[in-house]
C-alpha cells in the first residue's frame, strides 16, 4: 500500500498490505523463529533501510513491547480478510528502532504506523509481522519457544496487496481487492452468502436425526458435522457435534408436518429448523460455523446454511 490508501467496501474496511515494497525474508512457519507461527519478516525495496510501513486498517495501540520495538495493534471494527473472513484483526509488528507507539493511540488507515527496524533480537533491518483473525489479544509460547496468538493466519490469508510490489513473496497466494468482490446496495454489503462472524443465518433444508445421544436431547446428523455414523455410536464425537433438539420441528422426509407428533427416533426421523441465529465464529479450513443453540455450543458446515 502507499501513504495515506484507504480501502472501504460495503462499510467495511479492507486489510491492506502494509508495506508499499514487500521482500519476505522468512515466512510462515519457518525452520528458526517462526516455527510453528503464521509470520513474515519484510523488509523493503533495498536492504537495510528502516523503510516505513502504515495502518492496514483504523488501528488502536493494546500493548507495547519498548525492548524489542514490539507494538499490538488492533482494528477499531471488523475488516474484510483477504480469505473473505470479515472479524476484528489483532496483530504485531516487532523491531522498530524508532517506536513511539502508546496504548490507546489510534491509527488511520494509511497513515504511518512504524519504521523498519532491528531492534531486539533481530538479523537485518526488518519488520516482523504476526496476524490473527479474532479480538483475542493472547500472546503466548508455543512448543518451539516462539510467541504466537490464537486464531493466526498465514499473511497471505490477511492482506489484500492493492499497490505493494511484491519483491519476494514466498509463494504466497496474494490478493488484491478484485480477487474478493463485495456486492453493495445503498453503500452497504449485499446479503451475498458469504458467511462470517456476525452473519445472521438459518439453517437450509430437512435434515435426517441419525443418531440420538443416549439419556439427552440431542441428536447427531453426518451431513451437518461430517462426523460417522460409528462416531456418534460409539460416543467419540466432540460435544460441538451434537445437536439440541429444542428448536426443530419433525418432519417428514419431504418437510410436511402433517400427521407428525414430533416424537423423534434416531435413524427415522426428520427435522427442519425455521429459527435465525448469529455466526459467533467460522473456521475457514474447514468452511464451518459456530452457532449458539438453547446455550449450547455446535459446530456445522457453512454449506447448510442461508444468510438472512
Amino acid at each position: 500500500m502507499y501513504k495515506g490508501q484507504k480501502s472501504i467496501r460495503g462499510g467495511t474496511e479492507d486489510f491492506l498490505c502494509p508495506f508499499t515494497d514487500m521482500y519476505i525474508t522468512q515466512g510462515s512457519n519457518g525452520k528458526y523463529s517462526h516455527k510453528g507461527i503464521m509470520a513474515n519478516d519484510v523488509r523493503g525495496r533495498v536492504a537495510g533501510i528502516r523503510y516505513p510501513y502504515y495502518a492496514p486498517c483504523k488501528s488502536i495501540c493494546v500493548k507495547t513491547y519498548k525492548e524489542s520495538g514490539q507494538v499490538m495493534w488492533q482494528s477499531l471494527s471488523k475488516v474484510r480478510f483477504a480469505n473473505g473472513r470479515i472479524d476484528y484483526a489483532t496483530y504485531m509488528t516487532a523491531h522498530d528502532d524508532t517506536m513511539d507507539a502508546y496504548i490507546g493511540q489510534i491509527i488511520e488507515q494509511g497513515d504511518q504506523l512504524g519504521n523498519m527496524g532491528k531492534k531486539g533480537n533481530a538479523t537485518g533491518i526488518h519488520c516482523h509481522i504476526q496476524i490473527s483473525q479474532s479480538k483475542d489479544t493472547s500472546w503466548f509460547k508455543n512448543q518451539y519457544g516462539n510467541y504466537q496468538f490464537n486464531n493466526e493466519y498465514d499473511l497471505d490469508d490477511c492482506y489484500f496487496v492493492d499497490y505493494t510490489n511484491i519483491i519476494q513473496g514466498q509463494g504466497g497466494n496474494w490478493k488484491t481487492t478484485g480477487k474478493v468482490p463485495v456486492i453493495e446496495i445503498s453503500g452497504k454489503e449485499a446479503l451475498d452468502q458469504i458467511i462470517h462472524p456476525g452473519s445472521k443465518v438459518m439453517f437450509d433444508g430437512i435434515f435426517s436425526v441419525d443418531i440420538i445421544k443416549r439419556g439427552t436431547n440431542l441428536f447427531g446428523n453426518t451431513k451437518l458435522t461430517g462426523v460417522s455414523f460409528n462416531t456418534y455410536y460409539n460416543e467419540k464425537a466432540m460435544p460441538y457435534h451434537w445437536i439440541p433438539l429444542n428448536d426443530w420441528t419433525e418432519t417428514d422426509k419431504y418437510g410436511n408436518q402433517v400427521d407428525q407428533d414430533d416424537i423423534v427416533y434416531g435413524g427415522e426421523s426428520y427435522v427442519i429448523n425455521n429459527n435465525s441465529y448469529i455466526v459467533k465464529e467460522i473456521d475457514i479450513k474447514t468452511n464451518s460455523a459456530k452457532l449458539i443453540l438453547n446455550n449450547k455450543e455446535i459446530w456445522i458446515f457453512s454449506t447448510f446454511l442461508k444468510e438472512i
